[in-house]
């Protein structure tokens, strides 16, 4: 959860400001003013968390690091998003399905024996008119 997000304060706010934002928000969403609304029960306990965080200094201290530490700018318990390393591409299997689904090979001098039809001609493997005619029984 990002609890400066939860407040809707930035993460340079100031204790003045965490605790008026707290107030209104907790005024907003308190469950006495809202018997009928499990989701503004839901939200209070979520403001009141973000507050007991963020009003402690200790507290906020070791939240802000655990952000930092992990790159999580939205919030310590999210999943970060993983980028391709380059290390882990196969080349190869790269080569193998240009080939496959472009129907060419990158190396120079190189043909598919797969990728020619009747009469040696070269035949393009994104062609479906061969399957369009098969399923509308036209040939």
């Amino acid at each position: 959860m990002d609890y400066y997000k939860i407040l809707g304060v930035s993460q340079q706010a100031d204790a003045e400001q965490i605790k008026q934002a707290y107030r209104k928000l907790a005024k907003k969403y308190h469950p006495d003013l809202n018997p009928d609304d499990p989701k503004a029960e839901t939200k209070f306990k979520e403001v009141v968390e973000a507050y007991e965080v963020l009003a402690d200094e200790a507290k906020r201290k070791e939240y802000d690091l655990k952000r930092q530490k992990t790159g999580d700018r939205k919030g310590s318990g999210e999943k970060k998003q993983r980028h391709a390393d380059p290390q882990d591409v196969n080349v190869g299997d790269l080569m193998k399905n240009m080939e496959r689904y472009f129907g060419f090979s990158v190396h120079k001098g190189q043909e598919d024996g797969q990728r020619h039809g009747k009469g040696g001609e070269k035949r393009n493997p994104l062609d479906v008119t061969e399957m369009f005619e098969a399923f509308m029984n036209i040939k």
